[in-house]
């Protein structure tokens, strides 16, 4: 029976781990995700620092997951903070990552 429980959990865990439970603003669908070559005609407004959960019940999440949270996050923010586009300046790293916010002329 603990064997079972064990094998339950981690299954759910597994299971949870690759869901999303981030939604992206109406506001933050024309955000878009910049490559540091992509931003250099951009201003940086400011920067963020989103977070979600890196594991569940001990168990490590999928970075590629936490990677599309992460920017749905930023871009949420981007819109709300008048940008219109972000670019990660950190790794992620325990479930954070750092991205400015930009603010591109030529891409409005």
């Amino acid at each position: 029976m603990n064997t079972l429980k064990t094998g339950s959990i981690l299954a759910l865990s597994v299971i949870a781990s690759a869901c999303s439970w981030v939604d992206l603003n109406p506001a933050a669908e024309d955000v878009l995700i910049l490559k540091p070559s992509q931003a250099k005609q951009c201003e940086q407004m400011r920067r963020t620092t989103s977070q979600v959960m890196d594991k569940i019940w001990f168990v490590g999440r999928n970075e590629e997951k936490m990677g599309e949270e992460l920017a749905t996050l930023a871009r949420n923010t981007a819109a709300e903070s008048g940008g219109n586009a972000i670019m990660a300046v950190s790794k992620i790293a325990e479930g954070k990552q750092t991205f400015a916010i930009l603010n591109c002329p030529h891409l409005r």
